[in-house]
């Protein structure tokens, strides 16, 4: 009984403590040392790679139109895996690492495509990392269902940095406020 409690205390700790140490730094108005990482599953596919730029490059322009001209994606880096074909235009990870990532492409953990932020704080507390499919990135046919890549970069974005919740729940349209008000969800 003893060591399930210090088990449970030990679990709150952990939740109560930020999830992750991001590299992301914020210099003049630049998100740099943003990471991208490739889960080791996800087979060989330099579309991939040109996909994740592309949908950088949009992101930003949006990011940059939605936070007034102030921010904007400086300096991004895409962890291959090593199960890929070695090649000249990579190089050796240094601090980052797949656990650090701010974005991770990996196949589903639940059913679909669905672009999602894993966030375990309330409104306000940034999140682990946004969690995004090969098929997310590769597929055009899904940008009907979620939108340009580059909009849904930046929507799971806001969760992400600032713990920004879905303006929108189909579920529950409602939440208590911290004066215990039942709200509407905007």
């Amino acid at each position: 009984m003893k060591i399930a409690g210090i088990l449970f205390l030990a679990s709150i700790i952990q939740l109560s403590q930020p999830a992750r140490d991001s590299l992301v730094k914020l210099v003049n108005n630049g998100y740099e040392e943003v990471i991208f990482a490739i889960s080791p599953k996800t087979p060989e596919n330099q579309k991939l790679i040109e996909n994740i730029k592309k949908m950088v490059a949009e992101g930003s322009n949006y990011l940059f139109q939605a936070t007034g001209n102030r921010l904007y994606y400086k300096s991004v880096k895409i962890l291959i895996p090593n199960t890929w074909t070695a090649n000249s235009t990579y190089s050796r990870p240094k601090r980052e690492s797949y656990d650090k990532a701010d974005i991770i492409i990996a196949d589903p953990f639940t059913q679909g495509d669905f672009p999602y932020t894993l966030q375990y704080g309330g409104c306000g507390e940034p999140g682990k990392y946004i969690h995004l499919t090969p098929n997310f990135i590769l597929n055009d046919r899904v940008l009907r269902l979620y939108g340009p890549r580059g909009r849904v970069l930046v929507h799971e974005w806001a969760h992400l940095r600032w713990g920004v919740f879905d303006e929108y729940n189909n579920d529950i349209p409602w939440y208590l406020s911290k004066k215990g008000k039942v709200e509407a969800t905007r």
